[in-house]
């Protein structure tokens, strides 16, 4: 093969297919037809082996010259496949049976991208374009020539009338194959050239060969995939007589129809026009973690719940090199670090509520906790108090999810009196942390979470518009309500564990022995037992259940075909409810997470926060809040239910917190919860002493 100038092997075709069907804004492979990519893919394999002259092929037969190693991963297996096989059968039988492992093709190519310095990779496998890399730039070959990157070069040959080589060619044929240029080019244009890619794809009999195969292999896939084993469906019926429904427990519900169906199964809820597919466990969960992105997106599913917010995008529907961008923009202000470096105005703003709790009170255990969380998060990330306006805020989102994602409710339910006087509410408390944003009013004080996005906004408002700040602005409030839902959770996994509850305490007296720990002491061999509690609390009550996806892409999983248009629920956390993973999965047991067990390390078995590209991009920060709070607590209250005889309840919808039923009551005052600021002042008083 020839080298290019940097020492480096050209670009196989798999790879290059691959850059030309990525979109460079959004990051996604473009929406091909049906089961065509794999079969594209299994056609570059077939090329690439070709032009090493391992096989020839014609429109009967494929034909295997040399059975000798390339020394290629991406094209040996295929080679001593087509070796091994005494008759080999033609084109068509070998891009069928390549196309199976297309996905393993697919993972190659892209960590070939990455090492090439073409594409970055992510934390939760996500894929952008290296900010180092242009489409259009060149490359150097051996000979001190150059040679032009792919997209320059295939539309080069369809525009100015030059011939392609080769490899262009079958580049441009196996394009063409799965109608890719269709997404590539304006629609006028496309038009125009349309008879000219057909030329170009057509040129020679290899190509001619391949992008048939191609073609008729698709729609052979596609036709099988119609004829695929049905995928298993869930009766209503069978699912109103379950427990785990009646009790709002998604997750355990989703566990155990996973076991009862399998991997894959649709339910149908009620009054809803079509039924929905459901992913569940640990598999499925690995396999959106690794491949969903070329699968699944959101924005098909939140585009009217945006415009609910006047926005045009955000987060929670971006996808792709956007998607990363603003991630990006967020990471700090989300971040455990932007939390550590204010602990201390943490705690103050903690005990100004907790001073509020008085022996003999029976406190509403939601509510309160996320009033708490509420109170924190409001100063720490938007800078304001915003407690007249949480529950007015909550009420509106909650009503929005229903209507417009969930889609239970008709859409005028977000039109009525009571809901326009909460939007109005929302739009006077948006204008209110803008103003304490605004340039002079942030002399002074650490930058938090809306600090970075105005000045996101300021350097680039095409990327991040005015129109799309509201919604911004209030997503940490919205997130410290599930915060409160989490931190409800715990304590009642704590107080129900009196074991457990004096083995926090033991940990919360120690670290405030001489006041409030600092940054640095908050070690996970300091808040062992804590750590644990909460993360089998996560476990066992997540707060994010299921989440939502659109198929843009079709896939197959455990031989079921998922089609384009499919609305997805992916049931992450159905696996906390598997004793394969999690043994007797439904009881409360804080040493799964001990490293001789660590059962939430097999992969995909632990998913509170989410899949993929879509993981709660702040769980470090919930997890430092989530500790400190429950070792506050236990260092200042002894709390007990009220009835001790209460079992936990879910209100599962739009996101599960506990029933209103859960209530906790103060049983004594262990330690005195002060006034803001004198537990530094003992601090400093005592580093001041001889």
């Amino acid at each position: 093969m020839e080298k290019r100038g940097d020492g480096k092997e050209p670009m196989r075709l798999a790879e290059e297919t691959i850059l030309m069907l990525l979109n460079e804004q959004s990051g996604y492979l473009e929406q091909v037809q049906g089961g065509n990519l794999s079969c594209v893919l299994a056609g570059a394999v077939l090329a690439d082996l070709a032009l090493e002259d391992r096989i020839d092929t014609d429109l009967e037969s494929l034909i295997l010259l040399d059975a000798t190693e390339t020394g290629d991963e991406l094209l040996d297996p295929v080679l001593e496949e087509i070796a091994a096989e005494a008759d080999t059968g033609d084109a068509e039988y070998w891009i069928e049976r390549t196309a199976a492992r297309s996905d393993t093709v697919l993972e190659i190519v892209l960590d070939r991208l990455v090492e090439k310095k073409i594409l970055n990779h992510h934390l939760g496998d996500f894929w952008s374009f290296s900010g180092a890399f242009s489409l259009t730039r060149t490359y150097s070959r051996g000979d001190g020539t150059t040679i032009a990157d792919v997209k320059t070069r295939v539309f080069r040959a369809i525009t100015e009338d030059i011939a392609p080589d080769p490899r262009d060619a079958i580049i441009i044929g196996l394009v063409n194959a799965c109608d890719g240029f269709r997404f590539l080019l304006p629609a006028e244009e496309y038009e125009k050239a349309k008879e000219r890619i057909e030329l170009l794809g057509s040129m020679d009999l290899f190509t001619r060969t391949i992008a048939a195969a191609v073609a008729e292999s698709a729609i052979r896939l596609a036709a099988r995939a119609a004829a695929a084993k049905p995928i298993p469906r869930v009766k209503l019926l069978g699912m109103i007589a379950r427990r785990s429904l009646r009790q709002g427990n998604l997750p355990r519900l989703m566990g155990e129809l996973h076991q009862e169906y399998g991997p894959v199964f649709t339910i149908r809820p009620p009054f809803a026009k079509r039924g929905l597919t459901v992913l569940a466990g640990a598999d499925a969960n690995t396999w959106v973690n690794r491949k969903g992105r070329f699968h699944l997106r959101t924005k098909d599913l939140l585009a009217d719940w945006e415009q609910v917010y006047g926005a045009s995008r955000t987060l929670p529907g971006m996808g792709g090199a956007e998607h990363y961008r603003l991630r990006r923009a967020q990471q700090r202000g989300y971040s455990r670090g932007a939390l550590a470096e204010r602990l201390d105005e943490l705690f103050d703003q903690a005990r100004a509520s907790l001073r509020e709790w008085r022996v003999g009170d029976v406190l509403p255990g939601a509510s309160s906790c996320k009033s708490l969380m509420g109170s924190q998060i409001s100063r720490l990330a938007v800078g304001v108090d915003t407690s007249d306006y949480i529950l007015d805020l909550v009420s509106y989102k909650e009503r929005s999810l229903v209507t417009h994602v969930q889609r239970s409710l008709p859409r005028f339910m977000l039109k009525t009196p009571g809901m326009k006087r909460k939007r109005k509410k929302i739009l006077e408390l948006f204008e209110i942390i803008r103003a304490a944003h605004a340039p002079g009013a942030r002399k002074e004080g650490p930058r938090d979470f809306v600090d970075d996005m105005m000045s996101l906004h300021v350097s680039d408002p095409q990327f991040l518009p005015e129109t799309d700040l509201l919604f911004v602005f209030v997503t940490p409030i919205i997130a410290s309500i599930y915060l409160g839902s989490a931190l409800a959770f715990a304590l009642y996994a704590m107080v129900t564990h009196p074991d457990l509850y004096e083995r926090v305490q033991a940990e919360a007296d120690a670290l405030f022995a001489d006041g409030d720990p600092r940054r640095g002491d908050i070690t996970l061999s300091a808040v062992d037992v804590t750590h644990r509690l909460i993360m089998e609390s996560h476990r066992l009550y997540p707060i994010i259940p299921i989440t939502m996806r659109h198929v843009m892409n079709p896939f197959a999983m455990h031989g079921y075909e998922i089609p384009v248009g499919s609305r997805v629920v992916l049931a992450m956390t159905a696996s906390h409810y598997v004793d394969e993973h999690f043994p007797d999965s439904r009881r409360f047991d804080i040493d799964r997470y001990l490293p001789e067990r660590a059962e939430h390390r097999t992969p995909g078995a632990y998913a509170p926060f989410g899949l993929g590209t879509h993981t709660c991009l702040g769980a470090r920060w919930v997890e430092l809040q989530m500790v400190a709070n429950l070792l506050l607590i236990a260092h200042h209250f002894t709390l007990d239910l009220h009835p001790q005889d209460y079992r936990i309840g879910y209100n599962p919808f739009p996101t599960s917190s506990p029933d209103k039923k859960l209530r906790f009551a103060v049983k004594a005052i262990r330690h005195p919860v002060g006034r803001a600021g004198e537990a530094h002042a003992v601090q400093a008083a005592g580093a001041a002493a001889p």
